[in-house]
């Protein structure tokens, strides 16, 4: 049985031996655990309802910075 560092490393050299994907990223696990764009993590409620009003005014329907934002957990608390 191999060990999780050892897997890790060969995981890494069989990525280098491929083209970046269109993220920019050779391993697809790296395009998980990038975030897309800016984190709501750790705002207040008044900073997430400017961002809220940010997202709505710029486009954004209110399903999309609902699933986003997770608004609706972090106002009701």
């Amino acid at each position: 049985m191999t060990s999780t560092p050892r897997e890790l490393r060969r995981r890494h050299l069989a990525a280098l031996r491929t083209p970046p994907l269109a993220c920019g990223h050779r391993d697809p696990i790296r395009c998980a655990v990038v975030p897309h764009g800016r984190s709501s993590y750790g705002l207040t409620v008044r900073e997430l309802l400017a961002e809220r009003s940010r997202l709505l005014t710029a486009g954004w329907t209110p399903g999309e910075v609902d699933t986003r934002l997770n608004a609706r957990e972090a106002i009701a608390a």
